[in-house]
């Protein structure tokens, strides 16, 4: 079943669909994504990134799980009250599948009442359990009304990457970074409302910062340029892996504009702490090699 097919039927079920008796939608969605699923194999979980045994997954593609939460969004946006049960239902009871159609769901809903499922997204994003469920809560729910209003918006959610539960900060992180590559303009205030997120020592953090730099260069490149060299003093190994990272894992097309920090890298081979000295190897390769390209 492709995402053409799995959208229209679960258009069928969403006529039936009422407030108040949305379990049994939900259960009509979920027998929809799961033929659509690929065959059984033991090693689903590993293979998308799943590792707690108590969150199921049938390992459904993202992009029919997409057309799934589109069709949810169409209508939910101008019902966002009676359809908010229904997203909660699939985010908080189904699973991997359910999480990516709610999250997807949600964007439409957000534009329609910003106020009211802004707070829903930001309490979602509290029970996220690995970087799936949480960067499709970001890109899919929360990132449409940053980018349609980020001087509203963009302020709040600079809020959240200072916030004590990780996948909160994570969400944050990857919405700011990826406004640049659409209002360029914004590349360095996004660029500065991520900072207090390097050192963090999390790994699920380390990586949305890392992403969140590398996406923002593609608005405007000297605010992560200079980002990097504002913090050329660093010499822990969280904040080195972070800063490292934006250079070994660059776009291609962008990475000739950093050869010339090589000299950073390289300060930091002396004075780097030994848990980041393999980081920083690979980031001084990297620039040599495209410096010699």
């Amino acid at each position: 079943m492709d995402r053409k097919e799995a959208a229209a039927i679960a258009a069928d079920h969403l006529q039936a669909y009422e407030p108040g008796v949305h379990d049994a939608v939900a259960n009509a969605l979920q027998e929809t994504w799961i033929r659509a699923a690929p065959p059984e194999d033991e090693q689903a979980a590993r293979k998308w990134g799943i590792e707690a045994l108590d969150y199921p997954a049938v390992g459904t593609p993202v992009p029919v799980l997409r057309g799934i939460g589109q069709e949810i969004g169409k209508r939910a946006r101008v019902d966002v009250d009676g359809y908010l049960p229904l997203v909660r239902l699939l985010w908080d009871r189904y699973g991997r599948e359910g999480r990516v159609v709610a999250a997807v769901a949600l964007g439409p809903m957000e534009l329609a009442q910003p106020q009211k499922v802004v707070p829903v997204i930001h309490e979602l994003a509290q029970s996220c359990v690995f970087w799936e469920d949480c960067d499709q809560l970001a890109m899919k729910a929360l990132e449409p009304v940053l980018r349609r209003d980020p001087e509203t918006w963009l302020e709040p959610l600079g809020g959240w990457v200072l916030e004590e539960n990780k996948w909160v900060r994570r969400a944050a992180l990857t919405a700011i970074g990826r406004l640049p590559m659409e209002r360029g303009e914004y590349t360095a205030r996004c660029v500065e409302l991520l900072e207090p997120a390097l050192g963090d020592p999390d790994r699920d953090v380390k990586r949305a910062l890392s992403f969140a730099l590398r996406v923002s260069a593609r608005g405007e490149v000297e605010p992560v340029k200079q980002f990097i060299r504002d913090h050329r003093d660093a010499t822990d190994a969280d904040s080195l892996w972070v800063l490292c990272d934006v250079a070994r894992s660059m776009t291609a097309s962008l990475l000739p504009e950093f050869v010339d920090l090589l000299p950073i890298y390289q300060a930091w081979q002396e004075t780097a702490e030994p848990r980041a000295q393999r980081s920083v190897e690979g980031a001084v390769r990297v620039l040599e090699q495209t410096g010699q390209g």
